[in-house]
């Protein structure tokens, strides 16, 4: 609720559009069974095949992506193709095969409310990277809601602390 306080107060004049909270709203959805199913799979000692997880999921994300890339166009509007490719293939193999793979490792082995929690320092280094490394200004509403997260994951460490101990 106070990150969307944040957001919908730090829009800076733009406009809220009820289809992309939709489809905002459907996505998270979808995160949600993801980080169900994965832990229910680490429950179920099934829990060595951290890439066939991530190429399943993938694959059914693409098949329901296609219908959309299809309607604009399934090869780019550039020139540039060799530089297309090698970004698509950084994209398909670093920030996507990689690391969703080290996710479901992780979410396999702890709680799925920890997991979602500390899924919650994404947009904080999104924002980090944006304000150091793209030049975008730092404004009240990121802060905030970079502190409201930060206090998130901290206050789930230090409850995982006590339960641990």
């Amino acid at each position: 609720m106070s990150r969307g306080l944040v957001l919908v107060l730090g829009s800076g004049g733009a406009a809220v559009r009820p289809l992309g909270v939709l489809w905002a709203l459907l996505s998270a959805a979808g995160y949600a069974v993801m980080t169900l199913l994965t832990r229910w799979f680490g429950r179920a000692g099934r829990t060595g095949d951290q890439l066939g997880t991530t190429v399943g999921t993938f694959a059914v994300a693409s098949l329901a992506l296609l219908p959309f890339g299809a309607a604009e166009g399934l090869v780019p509007h550039t020139g540039e193709h060799l530089e297309v490719l090698g970004l698509l293939v950084y994209t398909a193999s670093v920030p996507t095969a990689l690391a969703y793979t080290l996710y479901f490792a992780g979410a396999a082995a702890v709680r799925s409310a920890t997991v979602s929690v500390i899924m919650l320092l994404e947009p904080v280094a999104a924002a980090v990277i944006a304000v150091t490394l793209l030049g975008e200004s730092l404004t009240a509403a990121t802060v905030a809601g970079t502190v409201l997260l930060l206090a998130a994951v901290l206050g789930l460490a230090v409850a995982e602390a006590r339960s641990a101990g």
